[in-house]
């Protein structure tokens, strides 16, 4: 690969891999920090971009010496770049699923502390004061308060429904 050519291909796959990196971990951090506004995941987000860095790196530079019959040309230019974006593409891919799992973990955590709040800290039921529809769907427990079930009509003997 001639000189201006491999400056040419590093400068271009530079920029590419800073934007793409950037776009990852401004995202990366809002998607992380979920609907609660957790701003302890900047850190984690953090991380995976600077992993998605170094093999992004890493792949420009291995591409930058590999195939020495790519040089020569702009077509082999444009062929490197092309390589260098399907494989940024797949390094992208591995990024966001890392980012979708820390996020998962974070939803089944949260739930988790949820439940292991007492009764009094837990937020009250969403219900409207005037929908008397709402009621418990379970007979309570004898000693417990509240309405036993509607039960629907037989359909036996005096049902609506009669052959």
């Amino acid at each position: 690969m001639a000189d201006n050519e491999l400056t040419g291909f590093l400068i271009i796959g530079l920029i590419i891999v800073v934007a793409d990196g950037q776009v990852l971990y401004r995202s990366g951090r809002r998607y992380l920090r979920g609907p609660d506004g957790d701003e302890g995941s900047g850190s984690m987000a953090r991380m995976v971009v600077t992993v998605f860095h170094l093999v992004a790196l890493g792949l420009l530079a291995l591409l930058s010496v590999i195939g020495p019959g790519w040089s020569g040309s702009t077509a082999a230019l444009v062929g490197r770049i092309g390589v260098f974006l399907l494989l940024l593409a797949v390094a992208h891919a591995a990024t966001l699923s890392v980012l979708a799992r820390r996020r998962q973990d974070n939803v089944v955590e949260t739930h988790l502390h949820e439940h292991d709040r007492p009764a009094a800290e837990l937020p009250a039921p969403r219900r409207a004061a005037a929908d008397a529809s709402w009621e418990p769907a379970v007979t309570p427990v004898p000693g417990q308060g509240g309405q036993h079930p509607h039960v629907s009509p037989d359909l036996g003997d005096n049902g609506p429904y009669r052959t």
